[in-house]
């Protein structure tokens, strides 16, 4: 019989403009105390990110998401 294990995960969303309550996600992070798992999946969709705010800084937001990545690591 195989052992139980809780995942737990989080969606990890972009909030171009707080005031419209429009967010797009953009990845999601798995955690699993039990058997020590932390992993981040990502994946930014610019054009979209674009339509919803032409103004939004997709360097910047690109470099909060890798941080993501860093932390798993």
């Amino acid at each position: 019989m195989q052992e139980r294990h809780l995942f737990e995960y989080a969606v990890l969303r972009i909030v171009p403009r707080v005031e419209r309550e429009e967010f797009l996600n953009a990845g999601v992070l798995v955690y699993c105390q039990k058997k020590k798992f932390l992993q981040v999946k990502i994946q930014l969709p610019e054009s979209r990110i674009k339509a919803l705010c032409e103004t939004a800084d997709l360097d910047e937001i690109k470099r909060h998401f890798h941080s993501f990545e860093l932390v798993c690591k």
